[in-house]
């Protein structure tokens, strides 16, 4: 019964971080808009049956555009799943949010209960995770969707980690695979900032105890994990050399370093991140509930090395990543972000905010577990999360339009439109494509029998030469034929609409958008990590229970 009542206090207390999710209509940010258009096409696309889901035809002006191809596709999916039961477009994200706060905040608990073996230490280090000022950028000033998921995986990754460790095994650790693989497919981003920490964690803990069984069982999370996720990884990573990402995003992050004192303390807004350092709308502290237990914590560390010359290794470890975080986020660290792979994709060396605030509510845990649960301590620093996150928990003002608003909505929801072909103007002068096929001989009459966003059959007949256009961007993956045979388009790089010369007669045309070698490779990966996630799930897999 005392178990249970913990479990329930501690979702009583994440209830205020999403009332105002429960306010009527959208709200004003920075993406939500995009997302519900997102979410909107996702739906579309999965109804037509394309899966996995990658091109968006009405997307970019109706030019089509692969949103994605390269941009996490799980929380759109989920959103749109639960639209099926009924709700609209908005309430369908806002669910999403609200269910990755409170989702996000209980896996932290169970993580951190089970790694100090102690409720009061998960009780607290659950709220610390969902309360920090970073989390309340992400959904009410940012509505970054991907990472406001992502969040609710990280911690059963780490969860399922420590339980080989500690040769507790047993079916359950596959939901440490499944849900590196969610974590992936939540964002691209939050996976670049988690995936190092997460296996040097996992090398860490091998180094300090190795052993076969151990190193078994983290390679199937591993493995299972990247398995599940191949079919968007593998490709946004092969092919991200066919669009134009590094041309107009790639040096971002080398103007948006905040400073010292605004990871300190720093004005809470809803407007943008602007180059350089001085003209920031939004906020970027860590929060100083924890800033303070990660400095409480490094003295218990000192404390319990000098007196009982035990040294806390994970807590060790945890406080490393922290200040290795916060080192990152700062200009000094300018050279690592010249060299390092991967690094620049972050775009903005604040968002390690997100590495930062999981280690800080690890410490926290840690503190409250090596203070014997000591209920004072448990209740102060719960009043101190809380109090210190009391005025972030809001929308901006209430931005009360309905679906239909969304549905008209069609530009790529990208930045940049980055993920257009290398070469490529961006499409947001042009008006917006009409039909998916035109004539330039306007008497030609051309007559649809399928018209999806991953292909298109019409039949036409043209009295004279003549030439057709595709209103889709030309993109690797897309096929054409013309009366059965594969033809070839010609189009300009800058604006890449394939064209054809088509003879007189009677025709059938035909565009699909096909999967390129590369997708069947990493689309044939994910099937295989799924049936053998379902063989080990029913069969087993060698687990032992200690």
């Amino acid at each position: 019964m005392r178990k249970l009542l913990i479990v329930l206090i501690f979702l009583l207390l994440t209830l205020p971080s999403i009332l105002d999710l429960l306010k009527p209509g959208s709200y004003t940010s920075h993406d939500l808009k995009h997302h519900i258009v997102r979410t909107i096409h996702m739906d579309k696309i999965l109804r037509e049956g394309q899966f996995p889901p990658r091109w968006v035809g009405d997307l970019n002006y109706g030019y089509g555009y692969p949103v994605f191809l390269f941009n996490y596709p799980f929380p759109s999916a989920f959103a749109s799943g639960i639209h099926w039961f009924g709700f609209s477009y908005i309430w369908s994200v806002k669910i999403t949010f609200l269910l990755s706060m409170i989702l996000s905040a209980f896996f932290a608990f169970i993580f951190f209960s089970y790694l100090f073996k102690s409720r009061y230490a998960g009780f607290v280090g659950g709220l610390f995770y969902l309360y920090a000022p970073i989390r309340f950028v992400n959904v009410y000033v940012s509505a970054d969707f991907g990472n406001a998921v992502a969040f609710v995986f990280a911690p059963l990754v780490f969860w399922a980690i420590v339980k080989v460790y500690r040769e507790d095994v047993d079916r359950k650790i596959i939901f440490g695979g499944i849900s590196l693989a969610l974590l992936i497919l939540s964002h691209n981003i939050m996976a670049v900032m988690f995936l190092p920490v997460i296996g040097f964690f996992a090398l860490f803990l091998f180094i300090k105890k190795p052993r076969f069984v151990y190193a078994k069982y983290t390679l199937f999370i591993f493995g299972l994990g990247l398995g599940l996720s191949a079919f968007f990884l593998i490709p946004a990573v092969i092919e991200k050399s066919l669009i134009r990402y590094d041309d107009v995003l790639l040096g971002v992050w080398s103007s948006h370093f905040p400073t010292f004192w605004q990871l300190l303390r720093s004005h809470w807004g809803y407007g943008f991140s602007h180059p350089g350092m001085l003209e920031d709308d939004m906020s970027f502290q860590i929060g100083l509930a924890h800033i303070f237990v990660v400095l409480v914590s490094i003295i218990f560390i000192v404390f319990r090395f000098i007196k009982y010359r035990k040294v806390d290794f994970i807590s060790l470890f945890f406080i490393c990543v922290f200040f290795l975080s916060v080192f990152l986020m700062l200009e000094v660290s300018e050279v690592f972000w010249k060299t390092v792979p991967f690094l620049p994709y972050l775009q903005y060396p604040w968002r390690l905010l997100a590495v930062s605030v999981f280690a800080a509510s690890l410490l926290a845990a840690y503190v409250v577990a090596k203070s014997k649960n000591n209920l004072i301590l448990v209740m102060f620093l719960t009043f101190l999360v809380l109090y210190a996150n009391r005025n972030f928990m809001r929308i901006n003002q209430v931005f009360d339009v309905g679906d239909d608003y969304y549905m008209q909505v069609n530009d790529t929801t990208t930045t940049s439109s980055e993920h257009l072909p290398k070469g490529s103007g961006k499409f947001s002068g042009d008006a917006r494509a009409e039909r998916k096929i035109e004539s330039y001989r306007r008497e030609t009459q051309i007559d649809f029998q399928k018209n999806t966003s991953g292909e298109v059959i019409a039949s036409f007949n043209n009295k004279r030469m003549d030439v057709l256009k595709l209103n889709q961007i030309y993109f690797a993956g897309w096929q054409y034929k013309l009366d059965g045979k594969i033809i070839q388009p010609r189009f300009n790089l800058s604006r890449p609409l394939p064209e054809f010369v088509v003879e007189p007669g009677n025709h059938i045309f035909r565009a699909y958008f096909a999967r390129t070698r590369t997708r069947v490779i990493a689309d044939t990966i994910t099937v295989l990590a799924l049936m053998f996630g379902v063989f080990v799930s029913l069969k087993g897999f060698g687990f032992r229970k200690n």
